[in-house]
C-alpha cells in the first residue's frame, strides 16, 4: 500500500495514495486554503468550526454540480 502525508491546517495526515500523489497534494492544499480563508476572515471562529464550514461549502458545491448534471424532468401535458 502506498501512503502520502499531506498537511491541512497545520495538521499532518497520512492518506492512502493508489496512483496520483500530485492530485491528493493539490486537493489537500485547496482544502487548507479554504479553511485558512474562513478562519482568518470570520471573527472569533474556532479551527473546528472553520473546518466544518469548509466541508459544508464543499458539500454545497458538489450538490449544485450534481444538480447541473442531472436531467431536468420534462413536464407532462394533460
Amino acid at each position: 500500500m502506498h501512503t502520502l502525508e499531506v498537511e491541512i491546517f497545520s495538521i499532518r495526515f497520512t492518506v492512502w495514495e493508489p496512483e496520483n500523489a500530485a492530485y491528493l497534494e493539490t486537493l489537500a492544499a485547496e482544502v487548507d486554503a479554504r479553511i485558512q480563508q474562513i478562519y482568518t476572515t470570520a471573527a472569533q471562529i474556532s479551527p473546528l468550526r472553520a473546518a466544518i464550514m469548509a466541508a459544508y461549502q464543499y458539500a454545497d458545491e458538489a450538490k449544485r454540480q450534481q444538480g447541473k448534471k442531472e436531467p431536468k424532468p420534462v413536464p407532462r401535458s394533460s
